[in-house]
């Protein structure tokens, strides 16, 4: 499972969120995707703990706004390591998770960042995940 960060623009004829055209065909640049405990752990950091999936896209204005402060608060204290871990259970499976180094959340928070203002100069407005 992940959660991916995303340009929107409001389509008001129809009244629903859409990701723009200029930002539709290159997900490299307008699409940032981790795994769900990382972005929990991202957004967590920006002041959206438990919000898994955003109701409505944020204003790209606000969402930078936090995202500066976090990185702001991050200076000199990056995110710890986490050791990649196996469990194995009785029938004999093993549940891998995977590892992170340290100042992975950092790292993240400027992608996403850079992300959301490449999308702002193509036209969008707003910010979501899911």
């Amino acid at each position: 499972m992940s959660i991916s960060f995303m340009p929107y623009i409001y389509d008001a004829a129809s009244k629903t969120w859409r990701i723009p055209a200029s930002c539709a065909t290159d997900d490299d640049r307008f699409c940032v995707n981790m795994c769900n405990s990382n972005a929990l752990d991202v957004l967590e950091q920006i002041g959206f703990p438990d919000m898994s999936v955003s109701d409505e896209p944020i204003a790209i204005e606000r969402f930078l706004d936090r995202i500066t402060t976090a990185l702001r608060k991050s200076i000199d204290r990056p995110s710890p390591a986490i050791e990649t871990r196996t469990t194995r259970i009785d029938c004999g499976m093993a549940i891998i998770i995977g590892g992170r180094s340290e100042g992975y959340v950092g790292k993240r928070l400027h992608q996403i960042a850079l992300m959301a203002r490449q999308s702002r100069n193509v036209g969008a407005t707003h910010i979501g995940w899911n």
